[in-house]
C-alpha cells in the first residue's frame, strides 16, 4: 500500500512538472517574440506606396508574398472610370525577389499616370487579391502640404492608429517622411511584421519616403521597401533626391556619413551636386542623426563640423532628424549661430512612436523643446509661404513655424479647432478649419479652438467665431484678448445638422469706416 501511494505520488509529481513545462513553453511567444511569427495567409499584405521616378505621372507599389507563383502584378484604373471592377484596368508584373523563408518582396511602378489625378489600384495574382486601395499623382502646381515623422521603434498599434487619424484629418496629405528608426530590432522579421501591420493601412495610400536610423540599417529594411534609385553609386536607395511641386528633398543614410569613412568624399560630392543643380524654391533634408542635438552625443560634432557648412552653401532651408526620442525645433542657424528668420537652417527633431526619453537642458539654438509626447508634423506649402504645425498624438498643437513669404509687420497666428463629438473637423478650400454639426445635434453647442501665436503682436486681438447655416452667416461672437498670452477661446450657438462655425483672428473690430481689420492667422 505504501509503495502503490509512493507511486501515485511520483506520478502526480511527474504530471504537475510537464504541465509547468508546457505552461512556460506557452508562454515562451510572448517572452521572446521572435519565436511568434504571422502564419502565411496567401493574401499579399505589407502594402507601402512609394515612388522611384518622378512622383506627377509614376507610383511604385511594393509588398510581401507568401505565394511560390512566378508572376504577381498591380492592376489599376483612373478613379473617375472605377464602378467597382478592375475588368477594364490596365496591369503592370511585379519583380519579386526572396525577402526571407516562405516570403517574397514584389515591386512594380505604374508609369506615364495622369498629373494630378486619382487612381485605384490592387495587387496580387488571379484569384488572390488585395482590397482596392487608390492614389492621386502629384500636382504640378506649389501648393501642397506633406507629413514629418520622427522615431517609431515602439508602440506600434498605438503608431497605427495616430496615422489614421493624421490621414482622416488631413486628406491633403500627398507625401510623408520618415527618418529613421523605423523598429528597435532592425534583424526582427517579428517587429517589422508590427510595423507593417501599422503602416500600411495609411501608406498603402499615403507615399511614404524613409531613411535609415541606426536601429533599422539592416537588409530587412532595405529589401521591403522601394526608393528612388538616384543615390551615387554604390549607395541607390541610401542616397537619394525627388522634386515635388517646387520642393527638392534629398534623403540620407547618416550611419554612412562619417568623415573617417573611405566614401566620405563620393557621398559629399553627389549631395552637392544634387542640392546645387536643383532650381526648386524649397530644399529639404532627411536623416537620423541630428547635428544639432538636445543632449550631446557621439554622432553630432561629425555632421556639424563636416556637413552643416556645405548644407549652409546649398540653401538648405529645413533638416529635418530624430534619433534623440523629444521632440526638437531649431531657431534657423548659420555657422553654429542664430538667425533671424529666412537667414539660416532649421532643424525639426521628430519623435513619432512611444520611447520616450528626457528633455535636454536649454540651449541657445533650440526655440522649442517638448519631451515624452508622441508627436507628428504637418507642413504646408504655398508658393513662397512654409508652415509647420507639430502636433501630438491626440491631435493638439505643441508648436508651430512660418516662413517665408509672410509680412513682417502683421502677427501671425494658428487655429486648431478642439475635437467634440458634436462636430467634424474639416479643411475648406482657403485653407481654414471649420467646424460642421454632425447628424443628431442640435440646440445649444459650445465651439472650442486652441490659438498658437507663431509671431508676437502688441495690445489685444479679437478671434471671430462665424456661424452658418445653408452658406448664410446667422449669428457671430466676438472675443477679444491677448492671444500671446490666452491659448484657448469658445463660443456657444443654437445650431442644427449641417451648421458650420468659422473662426478668425483679428487686430481689432470696430465700426469705424476709416479703419480695415488685419487677419492674422
Amino acid at each position: 500500500m505504501l509503495l502503490n501511494l509512493k507511486l501515485l505520488r511520483d506520478s502526480k509529481q511527474k504530471a504537475i512538472s510537464l504541465l509547468f513545462f508546457l505552461f512556460l513553453f506557452s508562454l515562451s511567444g510572448a517572452l521572446n517574440p521572435d519565436i511568434a511569427t504571422t502564419e502565411p495567409s496567401g493574401l499579399p499584405d505589407h502594402i507601402m506606396l512609394s515612388w522611384t521616378d518622378d512622383p506627377q505621372t509614376t507610383r511604385t507599389m511594393a509588398w510581401r508574398s507568401d505565394s511560390a507563383a512566378d508572376q504577381e502584378w498591380v492592376q489599376y484604373l483612373p478613379a473617375a472610370n472605377y464602378n467597382g471592377s478592375f475588368t477594364s484596368a490596365s496591369r503592370v508584373a511585379a519583380v519579386k525577389t526572396e525577402l526571407y523563408t516562405g516570403y517574397s518582396h514584389c515591386e512594380a511602378t505604374l508609369f506615364q499616370l495622369a498629373p494630378d489625378c486619382k487612381y485605384i489600384y490592387r495587387v496580387g495574382r488571379e484569384g488572390v487579391w488585395s482590397e482596392p486601395a487608390s492614389f492621386s499623382t502629384a500636382t504640378p502646381g506649389g501648393k501642397f502640404s506633406f507629413l514629418y515623422l520622427g522615431d517609431v521603434q515602439k508602440g506600434y498599434d498605438k503608431w497605427g492608429e495616430m496615422l489614421k487619424h493624421v490621414a482622416a484629418e488631413n486628406p491633403d496629405l500627398r507625401f510623408a517622411l520618415l527618418g529613421g528608426d523605423l523598429v528597435h530590432d532592425g534583424n526582427s522579421n517579428n517587429e517589422w511584421q508590427q510595423f507593417f501591420a501599422a503602416a500600411s493601412p495609411t501608406f498603402k495610400q499615403l507615399p511614404l519616403l524613409p531613411a535609415a536610423g541606426n536601429h533599422d540599417d539592416t537588409p530587412l529594411f532595405w529589401n521591403s521597401f522601394a526608393m528612388p534609385r538616384n543615390g551615387p553609386e554604390g549607395f541607390k536607395e541610401e542616397f537619394y533626391s525627388f522634386d515635388y511641386g517646387n520642393c527638392h528633398i534629398a534623403v540620407l543614410n547618416s550611419n554612412k556619413m562619417g568623415v573617417s569613412k573611405p566614401y566620405y568624399n563620393t557621398l559629399k560630392n553627389w549631395l552637392q551636386d544634387d542640392l546645387n543643380n536643383s532650381k526648386q524654391q524649397w530644399k529639404f533634408l532627411v536623416f537620423h542623426y541630428p547635428p544639432y542635438p538636445v543632449v550631446d552625443d557621439g554622432h553630432s560634432y561629425n555632421l556639424e563640423e563636416n556637413w552643416v557648412p556645405f548644407f549652409e552653401q546649398c540653401a538648405v532651408d529645413i533638416v529635418f532628424v530624430g534619433h534623440q526620442h523629444v521632440y526638437m525645433r531649431s531657431e534657423p542657424l548659420r555657422g553654429g549661430k542664430v538667425q533671424a528668420d529666412g537667414e539660416g537652417i532649421v532643424y525639426i527633431m521628430g519623435n513619432s512612436g512611444s520611447k520616450f526619453y528626457p528633455a535636454g537642458e536649454d540651449r541657445e539654438y533650440i526655440a522649442k523643446q517638448v519631451a515624452n509626447v508622441s508627436n507628428y508634423q504637418l507642413l504646408s506649402i504655398d508658393g513662397d509661404s512654409l508652415s509647420l504645425s507639430s502636433r501630438n498624438a491626440e491631435g493638439l498643437v505643441i508648436d508651430s513655424y512660418i516662413l517665408g513669404n509672410v509680412p513682417a509687420a502683421r502677427a501671425q497666428y494658428l487655429i486648431a479647432p478642439i475635437k467634440d463629438a458634436s462636430y467634424q473637423i474639416e479643411t475648406n478650400a482657403d485653407g481654414l478649419e471649420i467646424m460642421t454639426v454632425n447628424q443628431g445635434n442640435s440646440g445649444l453647442k459650445y465651439f472650442g479652438v486652441e490659438l498658437t501665436p507663431v509671431k508676437p503682436h502688441e495690445g489685444m486681438e479679437t478671434l471671430i467665431f462665424i456661424h452658418l447655416r445653408n452658406g448664410k452667416q446667422i449669428n457671430l461672437n466676438a472675443t477679444q484678448a491677448d492671444f500671446d498670452l490666452v491659448k484657448a477661446a469658445q463660443a456657444g450657438f443654437n445650431v442644427k445638422p449641417g451648421d458650420i462655425v468659422k473662426t478668425y483672428v483679428l487686430d481689432d473690430l470696430t465700426n469705424a469706416l476709416d479703419f480695415n481689420p488685419i487677419v492674422l492667422q
